[in-house]
């Protein structure tokens, strides 16, 4: 599952966060030759991008067209991030679980180690893999003639994005044996 929310364009990772999250999705395809992937985006909403398929350019495909224009809805939704990938493994009672999430960790729909804990009760095995900074920073979004604009809140402030690795900590930790939390950090 990749985080398409606007704060996924933060540069504190190169080339940003959604890029840095895009490139960790393909290098995971690349160790899981023989397995199934699927794909959920996700922001304000979930949604299956790609289901479960040994198909990896359509799969590499689903995972080029992700941008934070996916998601008409602004927010994180990670609760249903949780209860998409579930959904996807319907009727997968013999086979292994596997949910791998690439997100800055915030949250603003909460629940979602509610639905980690649920989850991991049909068996669904939770990877965090933590893309940014705890320190923040700053969200550039383009703007005309090339210009960048930062993000501002309703109330006119510029939006600082931080890392939340406490909360990947616990998703993963509600999840089935198994689940840890990792820092995706770059090469600069």
């Amino acid at each position: 599952a990749i985080d398409t929310s606007r704060s996924m364009l933060a540069e504190d990772i190169n080339p940003n966060r959604l890029e840095r999250a895009k490139l960790a999705a393909l290098d995971l395809m690349k160790i899981c030759k023989n397995d199934r992937l699927g794909l959920v985006g996700f922001a304000g909403s979930a949604f299956l991008q790609c289901p479960l398929t040994l198909d990896e350019e359509a799969f590499r495909q689903s995972v080029a067209a992700l941008d934070v224009k996916s998601m008409p809805q602004r927010g994180r939704a990670l609760a249903e991030t949780i209860q998409a990938a579930e959904a996807a493994f319907k009727d997968e009672a013999q086979n292994h679980k596997v949910l791998v999430i690439l997100t800055d960790g915030e949250d603003h729909d909460g629940g979602a180690v509610a639905a980690a804990q649920k989850a991991a009760k049909g068996g669904l095995k939770i990877f965090t893999i933590g893309i940014g900074s705890p320190a923040g920073e700053l969200i550039r979004l383009p703007g005309e003639a090339g210009k960048n604009n930062f993000l501002k809140d309703a109330s006119g402030n510029v939006v600082k994005t931080r890392l939340n690795e406490t909360l990947l900590r616990e998703i993963s930790g509600a999840g089935a044996d198994g689940g840890f939390y990792l820092n995706l950090r770059g090469i600069d």
